[in-house]
């Protein structure tokens, strides 16, 4: 049937088919400029991500390098921006392609000695290193500049400047996007089993190889003035009575934070809890108390207490009434049981030998409480191994240290020569009748002995070695009294050789029974060797923002 032309449009007019076609190609051109501002700006926000985290974990790479040791900032850059094998933090970037490499890199690193996390202003809010005053230099002068490298606390890092190249947002005009990424991070410090002693120097490199070997005196600070020297205690809690128990053991037990740690003043009954390491215990007769060693080691003396001090020993023999000469006096220091008794109180005797000082402790150092590590090994070795030659004791130096002289009486601990010793003169003392009547009288002869001993004689000795106290070397400036370790700066763990008990002595020198001797071993090392970082101190690194 055929259609007239007016019914053909008729019917063309009505119809509804391909109706949305126009409506599809106006809006295409809207559909694809949101698909791509969508696609592109995922990948801009992905490579904000990118950066973000790589400027956290640089950021917490170079807080850890914040030890307050000289070259830390220099440690703390180069674990981010040198050598890519060398660094501990490399991060890569997967949504930025402009022409940089996959390799994110970091623009700048600032270093603050304190932050202001509530001022939004990351600029402001940092507070910059000092470059004069304070303290720096040898370990007794002082009044040097600051030095940045104990300051730098908390460190900023910023990325470089990355680039995506839009895909399809160019069709509305936007070409590429440009982003980087701003990070900061701290380090929180611990201290970790060591005893509860600070000691203040002035060389933030101290101690240092040189410093090996050197006597070290060490005073409280009097009334609240703290010198290179000084030393003072560590408050673990609680107080005066938490002191004197980590000192009778084998000090902190565990890790505690150095903001959380108070100063302590010194005191005596601190140094007679040090004393114990010497087999010497604090009070007199019946208050004497060597049963607090305990079997941990607690108030236990070291295997080798050799020291200025003698015991008395006391013996008797009897004979025949009649008999008018005394009896062979054949009992050496050391010997048990029978008629055998030992004072429980030593007492400093100039004829006993124990470590000197160095020589310039008797007279005067060059920095006062830092000696000079010239001591008169000859005569120590004259008085307590006459028949030992010089060169027997291993060194690496023309003169062995005394650490090193201690190790080897440890060594030889079973040699006659290195054992007890009967000191001259022996004293025979009074004689007496027992009974005061009768036939069957006899003669008592007592026998009293001055007994130096090298080993301990009323406790039993500890497995560690309880004359090596691992402190902690200090910057003090500013120190008034009682406060945090962090608001002095705790510099690291060094190891001091216990070389004297801590009594008063008129020769030859005069000492307080406040005072700790010492001679220097370097920084602290494990028992079982190795650095000790992680041992005596832990670096916690954590974002401010």
């Amino acid at each position: 049937m055929r259609r007239s032309l007016l019914g053909v449009i008729v019917e063309l007019c009505g119809s509804r088919q391909g109706a949305v076609a126009p409506t599809l190609a106006l809006s295409l051109f809207g559909l694809i400029a949101a698909g791509g501002i969508a696609f592109d700006y995922a990948r801009l926000a992905a490579m904000d991500t990118e950066l973000q985290q790589a400027a956290d974990q640089a950021a917490l790479a170079a807080a850890t390098q914040l030890d307050r040791a000289e070259g830390a900032r220099d440690r703390a850059e180069a674990v981010i921006q040198g050598p890519v094998a060398n660094r501990l933090a490399a991060n890569l970037t997967r949504f930025s392609n402009d022409e940089a490499g996959t390799g994110v890199e970091i623009e700048s690193v600032t270093f603050c000695s304190a932050f202001d996390d509530t001022n939004s202003d990351t600029e402001a809010a940092c507070a910059p290193l000092d470059a004069g005053g304070g303290g720096g230099g040898g370990g007794g002068g002082g009044g040097a500049a600051a030095d940045p490298d104990a300051e730098a606390r908390f460190v900023i890092v910023r990325t470089e400047l990355r680039t995506a190249n839009y895909a399809l947002t160019p069709i509305v005009g936007a070409l590429a996007g440009t982003l980087h990424a701003e990070a900061v991070a701290g380090v929180e410090s611990s201290i970790c089993n060591i005893a509860p002693l600070f000691v203040c120097t002035d060389d933030a490199n101290f101690p240092s190889s040189d410093d090996i070997g050197r006597g070290l005196l060490m005073k409280t600070g009097a009334q609240n003035s703290w010198f290179p020297g000084n030393y003072g205690f560590l408050d673990f809690g609680p107080g005066n009575p938490g002191v004197i128990d980590a000192l009778l053991g084998h000090g902190l037990n565990g890790c505690l934070p150095i903001d959380e740690s108070n100063t302590q003043p010194g005191n005596k009954n601190a140094t007679d809890a040090i004393n114990t390491r010497f087999d010497i215990y604090d009070g007199t007769g019946s208050t004497k108390n060597p049963s607090i060693c305990a079997a941990d080691g607690t108030g236990c003396p070291d295997e080798n207490t050799g020291k200025d001090m003698t015991l008395t020993m006391t013996y008797t023999k009897s004979t025949a009434r009649t008999v008018v000469v005394a009896p062979a006096d054949d009992v050496a220091c050391g010997a048990t049981g029978g008629t055998v008794t030992y004072a429980q109180d030593f007492a400093i005797s100039t004829d006993a030998k124990g470590f000197p000082r160095d020589t310039c402790h008797y007279a005067t150092c060059t920095d006062e409480n830092f000696g000079d590590g010239i001591w008169n090994y000859a005569a120590y070795m004259a008085a307590n191994h006459p028949d030992a030659e010089l060169g027997d004791v291993p060194s690496e130096d023309e003169t062995p240290t005394r650490y090193e002289v201690y190790n080897w009486e440890v060594e030889h601990k079973d040699d006659v020569d290195a054992s007890d010793r009967t000191l001259d003169p022996k004293q025979v003392g009074t004689t007496s009748v027992s009974p005061k009547n009768g036939p069957q009288q006899t003669t008592i002869w007592t026998y009293t002995k001055q007994c130096a001993f090298r080993q301990p004689k009323l406790a039993s000795a500890a497995t560690d070695p309880r004359r090596i106290l691992p402190v902690v070397a200090a910057s003090c400036a500013g120190l008034n009294g009682v406060e945090t370790l962090g608001a002095f700066q705790a510099i690291r763990v060094f190891n001091v050789f216990l070389t004297e008990p801590s009594l008063q002595r008129t020769v030859p020198g005069v000492t307080d029974d406040k005072e700790i001797y010492g001679e220097v071993l370097g920084p602290a090392e494990t028992f079982g060797g190795g650095t000790g970082f992680q041992y005596y101190s832990r670096a916690k690194p954590y974002l401010v923002r």
